[in-house]
């Protein structure tokens, strides 16, 4: 006969599995929430969820993650700061979207670098294609907005079946040669 594990949760972790339950709810019928937001705070959410049950899951494709180290140990200005950029993006993997919720001093601060070499690295990361970037305009701020990188989901995603497929349609695998 085999046996059935069963994880005992204490009054506290059902309590807060509850409201977290309850926030998600809250967050995603909130009227006119700009969905950049509501993405944000979902994958704080998340991210509190997850850390409590030890693990978050990211479907990679070894080959895509392999041609990119590859491509950073190889063609890199800063190596072993892209390196560790590399690994520290999958740590703010946003579920739902695929953007990297991690502001540019966060990065730095995780990986112990420069916010000015984590952008340099990103730049690289955008020439392959590992990465897209965009500006999102922030309101009453002047310039172009706030960067922000979404992972490609060739090498890297949390969405499930379909929605894989789809953002995978919208994007091209990595490239090993920087874009002109």
């Amino acid at each position: 006969m085999a046996a059935k594990l069963v994880r005992l949760q204490t009054q506290t972790d059902k309590l807060r599995q509850d409201q977290a339950v309850q926030l998600r709810q809250l967050v995603l019928s909130l009227p006119d929430a700009p969905p950049d937001a509501i993405s944000r705070v979902l994958a704080a959410i998340d991210r509190g969820t997850a850390a409590r049950n030890g693990w978050t899951f990211v479907m990679l494709s070894p080959a895509q993650n392999r041609a990119v180290a590859g491509w950073l140990s190889e063609h890199s200005k800063r190596p072993k700061v892209a390196m560790l950029l590399w690994a520290e993006l999958f740590m703010h993997l946003e579920a739902d979207s695929g953007h990297i919720a991690a502001t540019r001093d966060e990065l730095a601060a995780a990986i112990g670098a420069t916010p000015h070499d984590v952008s340099r690295v990103m730049s690289e990361l955008v020439s392959i294609g590992a990465v897209t970037r965009w500006y999102e305009k922030i309101p009453g701020l002047r310039g172009q907005g706030m960067v922000r990188y979404s992972m490609n989901p060739h090498v890297a995603t949390k969405l499930p079946g379909a929605a894989r497929v789809e953002a995978q349609k919208l994007h091209a695998p990595v490239r090993l040669v920087p874009a002109e």
